[in-house]
């Protein structure tokens, strides 16, 4: 689906994202710590059940600590996926006006790439990979298609780490073991929630560094839109950044 609009978007100009990828970047982090906290509740719960068995106060004390550390850590991930989403939307206005060629989607599957089932699980993914083609300097701001520029090691290694992430997190833990109470199950539930953590931990430090790499190449690309490029050597001028 070609995103590419028959005219200019001349509604606005480049913008620098550093401050709202410095955001998504510490409510990043703030998902990793988040997902450690849940990962240790499960183990409190599994050691709370081999202890004490089925006494009703530790039981309820060991849910009531994962349940409360659990609404806080979808609070977290809500909270980074909003301002991701938002740094996205806006670097990838930027990568519209740097490159003519089409993105692979519609500047709408920058937000509904994370939401359709299924799709979700590729989607994301190719949205950055355009962005970063884009971006990049040494693409030909004439190009005709992104989609040509080959994709990087770093946004293969953050997408999949986050999928596997989302996986043994979301799907498997979350789905079949959730409310779990047999001390086999919450052995089970220990184990994928903490290789959960170590996807996720790795995804949100490869997601800093694609944010950082991203600002940077955006920083480092002439601020001059791919329909100005035959002008700017005769006397174009882009506003100040």
């Amino acid at each position: 689906m070609p995103s590419r609009p028959s005219k200019v978007p001349l509604d606005r100009w480049f913008s620098s994202e550093r401050v709202m990828g410095l955001a998504a970047s510490v409510l990043i982090g703030l998902v990793t710590v988040t997902t450690w906290s849940t990962a240790w509740s499960d183990w409190y719960l599994y050691r709370t059940r081999r202890t004490y068995g089925n006494n009703p106060d530790k039981m309820s004390e060991a849910n009531l600590i994962s349940g409360s550390l659990g609404i806080v850590a979808a609070l977290a991930l809500l909270a980074a996926a909003v301002v991701f989403i938002v740094w996205l939307w806006r670097v990838r206005w930027n990568a519209e006006m740097f490159c003519r060629g089409e993105h692979r989607y519609t500047r709408g599957w920058v937000l509904g790439g994370w939401l359709v089932p299924v799709v979700n699980l590729w989607y994301p993914k190719q949205v950055v990979d355009d962005v970063v083609a884009a971006s990049d300097q040494r693409t030909d701001p004439l190009i005709t298609n992104l989609q040509d520029v080959p994709g990087t090691r770093l946004v293969w290694a953050w997408w999949l780490t986050w999928v596997a992430g989302f996986v043994t997190g979301n799907i498997v833990q979350r789905g079949v073991l959730a409310g779990a109470s047999e001390l086999g199950d919450l052995r089970t539930n220990v184990i994928l929630s903490s290789v959960s953590a170590l996807f996720t931990t790795g995804a949100a430090v490869l997601a800093v560094i694609l944010i950082q790499r991203i600002d940077e190449l955006q920083s480092m690309r002439p601020w001059v839109p791919w329909w100005a490029v035959g002008t700017a050597q005769n006397g174009f001028q882009p506003p100040a950044r």
